[in-house]
């Protein structure tokens, strides 16, 4: 069952597109893209990265019996290479490389995220396993996460991996459909809990789920422990 695309633009030029396929009643296919164009001011190399995104398979929050993320894997987008990893003998990974030793899922929802989601930073995340692509060998995002093609901010020799990422997960309850995208939304995770792009809320969601369009989004930057509010804008599809 092919799914939506969700276009999330927001301040300074970042933006990203996700799209969802349900590929059977038990396997999800979740394909993440960096099209940022530029960032916020201030930003660093590692919070250029995308790095994560979420969503919430049943009820709001993290509810017992709902269907949950088991097991999958994280392949390199088909026009899409790693930058500067250095596990791979001096030559870096294309289209369709097994990425998943940099990547986990979760369940249970961390820091800004809905509960069900894939991510390369390490809080509350179940590594999905495999080959070692970008040293350490445990999850220690934000490296290993995406970057746009017109690359903002220069690396400086973090790992990345240039445009767009694939995940293929096997889940726990079969779905019938996508519903759950519209009920509660998609977030899309920049850095290490430092910005976020947010879906409006449930009832402005069905009709942008439908048209595929450019949903509101809201940029946070998190500061210590505060979260400030940087920057909202809408757009209409």
């Amino acid at each position: 069952m092919a799914g939506p695309i969700f276009h999330f633009s927001g301040a300074g030029g970042l933006s990203a597109e996700v799209e969802f396929d349900l590929l059977n009643p038990t396997t999800l296919k979740v394909r993440t893209r960096n099209t940022s164009s530029g960032v916020p001011g201030g930003f660093s190399n590692s919070d250029q990265l995308l790095t994560s995104v979420s969503w919430d398979f049943g009820a709001a929050g993290a509810v017992g019996g709902d269907p949950a993320i088991t097991g999958g894997s994280v392949v390199i987008g088909p026009t899409s290479a790693s930058l500067n990893f250095d596990n791979v003998g001096g030559v870096q990974l294309g289209p369709g490389a097994v990425v998943s030793g940099e990547y986990g899922f979760g369940n249970g929802g961390t820091t800004g995220l809905l509960p069900n989601y894939v991510s390369g930073n390490v809080a509350g995340t179940t590594a999905f396993g495999g080959t070692n692509r970008d040293g350490p060998a445990n999850i220690n995002g934000p490296q290993a996460g995406l970057v746009s093609d017109a690359l903002p901010v220069a690396l400086g020799g973090l790992g990345a991996i240039q445009d767009e990422w694939i995940a293929t997960l096997t889940l726990s309850t079969s779905l019938a459909n996508l519903d759950f995208l519209s009920a509660h939304g998609v977030v899309v995770e920049f850095g290490s809990d430092a910005a976020f792009l947010v879906v409006p809320e449930p009832s402005s969601l069905v009709l942008a789920v439908s048209a595929c369009g450019t949903l509101l989004l809201c940029v946070r930057r998190r500061q210590r422990n505060e979260r400030i509010v940087a920057n909202a804008e809408k757009r209409r599809v």
